[in-house]
């Protein structure tokens, strides 16, 4: 894989790789906004408006920034690399730019977005997906994703992360705060398996997730192994990978209850990344939790279900 490839995403326990690209201006909202969630299975999808197209776009803050479904976008796209997924499949990369993208009362501006095929999460699916939107896109917000309640919602702050607006976050106050850093475009925090130290990228495109089968062996003995299933590459090509049950996951030496987590290789998702993956935080971290990030204060909260009786 070219070593400029650096932005992955993770959908239907599938691996994309795709190079950073710079997004456009935002016109901010001081008083901040909500933006519905509706599910397809376990991924989440944004209602957005591109150029006059209103469609699907699932929310993945597993990619950098703005990524098109060619089959919608073929004509605009221009080729640009290869990318390899965690099969071992290749997928050609195109770029374009995006003059307008409204998400609610968003409006992104002036965006350059990478152009790859999707069908293989529609035809799995049996919905049609215009695209994903990046954590790139939204940088310059506070937000809490309550995956559960199915909303997004979102504050513009300034480069020290302190809210622009002048209306108040009702939010609940955090059960748990913690570091969350960004490594090429992708948000990364620590947490521990087993009492060993982890790092493990925040997705919430992906379907599960995922422990690196390459951790130690202390490590994946706190798996309980449930069954084995098939991961369904980019280019149709199937492996087997464990799955079971994280049942010693904590962050800051907080327990949390035993999440769903597939074991299978991260060494082509650490390569497209440019740093060693140990695991994934997908859909079961973030449906059994309220999460809010803070990245200019490079700060994500948790506030637990369990605990605001949700």
């Amino acid at each position: 894989m070219n070593r400029t490839v650096r932005k992955a995403v993770l959908v239907i326990l599938t691996f994309l790789a795709f190079s950073p690209l710079r997004s456009g201006s935002l016109n901010y909202l001081p008083d901040g906004i909500t933006i519905p969630l509706k599910r397809a299975g376990r991924l989440f999808i944004i209602e957005a408006t591109i150029e006059g197209q209103n469609g699907n776009f699932i929310f993945d803050t597993g990619a950098s920034n703005l990524v098109l479904n060619q089959t919608y976008f073929r004509k605009r796209s221009q080729p640009r690399t290869t990318s390899g997924g965690i099969t071992g499949d290749q997928a050609i990369v195109g770029s374009a730019h995006v003059d307008r993208l409204e998400i609610g009362n968003l409006v992104l501006r002036n965006i350059k977005a990478d152009v790859t095929n999707l069908g293989h999460i529609e035809n799995r699916r049996g919905i049609k997906i215009l695209g994903l939107i990046g954590m790139n896109l939204l940088k310059n917000q506070e937000m809490l994703i309550d995956f559960r309640n199915q909303s997004l919602q979102f504050f513009p702050v300034n480069r020290r992360g302190e809210p622009l607006g002048t209306s108040k976050k009702e939010w609940p106050p955090d059960d748990l705060t913690w570091k969350v850093v960004q490594r090429n475009g992708i948000m990364f925090i620590n947490a521990k398996v087993g009492g060993k130290k982890l790092d493990f990228c925040l997705d919430t495109g992906a379907e599960s997730n995922v422990l690196c089968s390459s951790c130690r062996k202390d490590i994946l003995k706190t798996v309980t192994i449930t069954r084995r299933t098939s991961l369904t590459g980019i280019g149709g090509q199937d492996i087997e990978v464990l799955y079971g049950l994280m049942n010693d996951f904590s962050i800051a030496e907080s327990a949390f209850e035993p999440m769903q987590a597939i074991i299978t290789s991260l060494a082509a998702l650490s390569e497209a990344y440019g740093y060693p993956v140990d695991g994934v935080l997908g859909y079961d971290f973030f449906e059994k939790n309220r999460i809010r990030i803070n990245l200019p204060k490079k700060e994500i909260g948790i506030i637990f279900h369990k605990t605001t009786g949700l």
